[in-house]
């Protein structure tokens, strides 16, 4: 299986390459450990809408979102942001259609992709890095990273729709974090749930889940998908009724029959 496409670059900030159904977004400022310009938050966008295009066409099945060098994203670069205020009111316009303003969208806008979104941790994972990586589905972090909410140095809150991607994380961990601007190690964000798994080589590890994930059902993996992001917000009923629905688009499916043959004949199964 193999589906490669040449790295695209976006505002010189973020790179983007395929390769065997698995995306990797890659934040390309080591040289300012990955911290948020104007510049980098245009690349994000433009690949995030990339990113959309690849999967709809079925080339991308899952993503890895990662950072060059020595970090993950330190956060605003807030020198370059405030260095033009005049577009500062632009980043809270929410979008008409959806209600999302282009700060929230940095965080939720990979789940539009409709693909599992695996986020590699390291070095510096500080306020809009860590709430870019909340935007993610599941976070390999490194144990000696060091995560943290550090919006409220600069006197205001985190708004990349942490109100949505923290939902499913405990409240009195976020409302420290954010009154207090602590940083925690990889260690610790684990056993706190801000991580899903700790790793020496986060990136690695995070290719070995993606690989695991492009192996199976696409329309299993998008099923599960839609279960579990919906779910919360339906009624006990409601849920239920979701799963039986969903599992009975798949029973009997072309990709249903195709996983059951190749277990019972103990081959790899072939949904390409």
């Amino acid at each position: 299986m193999s589906d490669a496409v040449a790295q695209e670059h976006f505002a010189s900030r973020v790179t983007l390459t395929v390769t065997d159904f698995v995306a990797r977004v890659a934040l390309a400022r080591p040289d300012a450990l990955n911290g948020l310009d104007w510049a980098m938050i245009e690349g994000l966008l433009a690949a995030q809408r990339r990113l959309k295009a690849l999967a709809e066409a079925g080339r991308v099945r899952a993503m890895l979102l990662v950072g060059e060098g020595e970090s993950f994203c330190a956060g605003l670069d807030m020198a370059s942001i405030m260095g033009a205020p005049e577009r500062l009111p632009g980043l809270l316009e929410a979008d008409p259609e959806d209600g999302i303003n282009p700060v929230q969208r940095l965080a939720l806008g990979w789940r539009d992709a409709g693909v599992p979104v695996i986020a590699a941790l390291h070095g510096h994972v500080y306020g809009g890095g860590l709430q870019i990586a909340l935007g993610a589905d599941i976070r390999v972090a490194h144990p000696e990273a060091r995560l943290g909410l550090l919006e409220i140095d600069w006197g205001i809150i985190p708004d990349m729709a942490i109100s949505v991607t923290g939902a499913g994380l405990r409240r009195d961990l976020l409302q420290e974090l954010a009154w207090s601007g602590r940083k925690v190690s990889g260690n610790e964000a684990h056993a706190l749930g801000l991580a899903t798994r700790l790793s020496e080589a986060p990136e690695a590890t995070a290719r070995e889940v993606a690989r695991a994930i492009v192996a199976r059902s696409p329309k299993a993996v998008a099923a599960a998908r839609t279960l579990f992001e919906t779910a919360p917000s339906l009624s006990r009923r409601e849920r239920l009724a979701l799963e039986a629905r969903l599992q009975g688009e798949l029973l009997g499916s072309a990709e249903q029959r195709e996983a059951v043959a190749a277990r019972l004949a103990k081959r790899p199964a072939r949904f390409d």
